[in-house]
């Protein structure tokens, strides 16, 4: 079921109600919502894909059961829009594709259900199932590290490069993935490069420990990124009609940032792929990286800002965005500017290092061939030094992923 159908479903399954109405103020209620009539379309919609049992949020609500004793905490999270995490400033870039904003209506309704006792009402009322936000429509490949791996304790970050091999016998277009962290507390974030398997095979040999050293990138030769993931990051399902082209024999160095702090413990990350079945046009993950700051000690809202060329001198067409950086950022824009004004593309007004993800648009901005992409960052910096640009946690970065077809 599509969004709009469950919007169209919440809609009617509340303000067609009994017991119903709506006025200037919002939605009232005369008579208790139900779970199964009001709420079960809402969560479907927008909470299931991470309180799911065994996903990233902190508790499941998938049932009645599991969501009852949360009543008063889901409309405390939704009155004051915190939940559903959605970070991108609306006036700039969107409306993105898959948001995960919850209508005022829907707010009134979680509000209603708490505060008139959480009832269930009739199994009869609930609504069908959604296809979840999120979730790849298919996987044809499942790959992960070839075994289990311990960070080295001795470093406050460990990077390693593990060769994952999906076992390509004819060339592909990626069109989606799903990448799984084994150890979330440990993960601090996750990039797929298309390489050689000669060549990681050579790099996976240099010690006696699963994987490479290889902090910066792949540190072999590298065709690029075809994926990324940070905390706060779904599934990504490239936009229709796009891929990365993965050739035969070719493999992935999965690249994996460990953050020491999280404690002592093992990782097996793994991915699935998605690949199409049709042609698709070919795309990239077009790197930007603004890492000539350095932030002052005790500064507060530091801001630094870096144009970059457009790098094919070619129409580009970008689709989505992917902006980072560490737990000292405040905000990260991207804006795109010519001769006939600035573009804003993606605006993150309260950065979140827990909550990353690639934002797609509908449509897509083309990024003339003379026209540069700046990349702003602020900063808050509590410590007593200078900080700049480094692959440490306690470094920091301002770093975006453009996904670009030409």
């Amino acid at each position: 079921m599509r969004v709009s159908a469950l919007c169209a479903l919440v809609c009617a399954a509340a303000c067609g109600s009994p017991g119903v109405t709506k006025s200037d103020g919002g939605l009232v209620f005369t008579t208790p919502p139900t779970w199964n009539k009001h709420v079960l379309a809402i969560t479907q919609k927008q909470c299931v894909n991470c309180h799911s049992t065994g996903g990233i949020g902190s508790f499941p609500l998938e049932t009645y059961a599991q969501a009852k004793p949360f009543a008063a905490a889901m409309k405390a999270a939704t009155s004051e829009r915190r939940m559903p995490p959605w970070m991108p400033d609306p006036a700039c870039g969107g409306p993105f594709r898959d948001e995960r904003r919850l209508t005022q209506d829907e707010i009134d309704t979680l509000a209603a259900w708490a505060d008139m006792g959480a009832v269930e009402g009739n199994p009869a009322d609930a609504p069908p199932a959604p296809t979840p936000l999120g979730q790849l429509e298919r996987v044809d490949s499942s790959v992960s590290m070839p075994e289990a791996y311990t960070p080295d304790r001795t470093l406050n970050d460990d990077y390693r490069c593990f060769l994952v091999d999906p076992k390509l016998t004819s060339s592909k277009q990626l069109v989606g993935y799903d990448i799984s962290p084994g150890n979330r507390a440990l993960v601090h974030h996750v990039i797929l490069y298309l390489v050689e398997k000669a060549d990681a095979e050579a790099a996976d040999k240099l010690d006696a420990k699963a994987g490479w050293t290889c902090f910066g990138g792949p540190n072999i030769k590298s065709g690029g990124a075809v994926g990324a993931w940070a905390p706060g990051s779904p599934a990504v399902s490239f936009p229709a009609g796009t891929g990365i082209s993965m050739a035969a024999g070719k493999v992935l160095a999965m690249q994996v940032h460990y953050n020491n702090a999280g404690g002592p413990g093992t990782d097996l990350t793994s991915v699935k792929l998605m690949y199409a079945t049709t042609p698709v046009s070919g795309a990239m993950l077009l790197p930007t990286a603004n890492d000539d700051f350095a932030i002052p000690p005790n500064a507060q809202n530091y801001t630094h800002a870096k144009n970059f060329k457009n790098p094919l001198k070619l129409p580009l067409k970008v689709w989505g965005l992917l902006p980072h950086m560490h737990t000292k950022g405040q905000r990260i824009t991207m804006t795109a500017t010519g001769s006939s004004g600035d573009t804003c593309l993606v605006d993150i007004p309260k950065w979140d290092f827990h909550w990353q993800q690639q934002y797609f648009r509908p449509t897509a901005y083309t990024f003339k061939a003379d026209e540069e992409m700046r990349l702003s960052c602020t900063w808050t910096n509590p410590t007593s030094r200078t900080v700049t640009w480094g692959e440490g946690t306690d470094d920091e970065m301002c770093f975006a992923y453009v996904y670009v077809t030409f």
